[in-house]
């Protein structure tokens, strides 16, 4: 089984509100295969900007009703945009509402998932609002997604696609940053990664993936790039981080 992620900053373009990245999409889909497979998509514009706003991550207030509806719709508008693609391409992919699965705070319950892909379907699911067991409402990550289904159903692979080539030994935007072709499970990044994302940036990101090497190859790539994917899956050589 392959695991993979569409992060929201190959998607979309992070900075403008709602800007959907189609042609990229539609490159990786190309190269997808049609079964054994799950897609998580992150929030990109049409996620974090209204995030961030409206202060979901700080809990429930009055205020925020507004706020958790909104970005719940503009989730389920990307996702659709997503699901489209997918189709057009023979991806078998039905599309999974985080709130309509999970609470955060309690166990994960995936037999929708487990049940899709007994038939041969593909499950589509994404970051998004969410309700808490402890703060009322929350962001639930496309990232936490990933490693609790990676816990579930062990995978071969889990990729990771970002707008970069992977993960480096200090912000990208450093002069020096080199690119980490193998990641050990006990790296430390040397700097703070400056990412403005509601769902913890670059160094939660780099916590999860060690935490998904316990049960699965992790790969790091740019998205941008589908050959890279394509590489990958074909066991052949590819530019980006593996865990492990």
């Amino acid at each position: 089984m392959l695991l993979v992620k569409l992060g929201g900053s190959v998607i979309s373009n992070k900075r403008r509100y709602r800007r959907f990245r189609a042609d990229v999409v539609k490159k990786i889909a190309y190269v997808l295969p049609k079964e054994n497979l799950i897609i998580i998509h992150g929030g990109g514009s049409f996620g974090h900007i209204l995030a961030h706003n409206y202060k979901i991550t700080e809990g429930f207030e009055e205020w925020k009703k507004i706020g958790f509806s909104k970005i719940g719709l503009d989730m389920m508008d990307l996702n659709m945009k997503i699901l489209k693609i997918l189709i057009k391409e023979n991806i078998p992919a039905v599309s999974l509402s985080p709130h309509s699965y999970l609470v955060l705070g309690k166990k994960v319950n995936f037999e929708i998932f487990k049940n899709l892909l007994d038939y041969g379907f593909v499950p589509l699911s994404y970051g998004d609002v969410a309700f808490d067991k402890n703060k009322g409402i929350n962001i639930c990550s496309g990232d936490y997604l990933m490693y609790e289904l990676s816990r579930e159903f062990k995978p071969e692979k889990v990729i990771f696609l970002t707008d970069v080539d992977g993960i480096y030994d200090r912000d990208p935007e450093e002069e020096g940053a080199k690119l980490i072709k193998k990641l050990s499970k006990n790296y430390e990044p040397k700097t703070k990664i400056k990412v403005k994302d509601v769902t913890g940036g670059m160094d939660y990101k780099i916590e999860i993936v060690k935490k998904i090497a316990k049960y699965s190859k992790v790969y790091i790539i740019n998205g941008f790039y589908p050959e890279r994917l394509k590489n990958v899956m074909e066991e052949k050589d590819f530019v980006g981080t593996v865990v492990g």
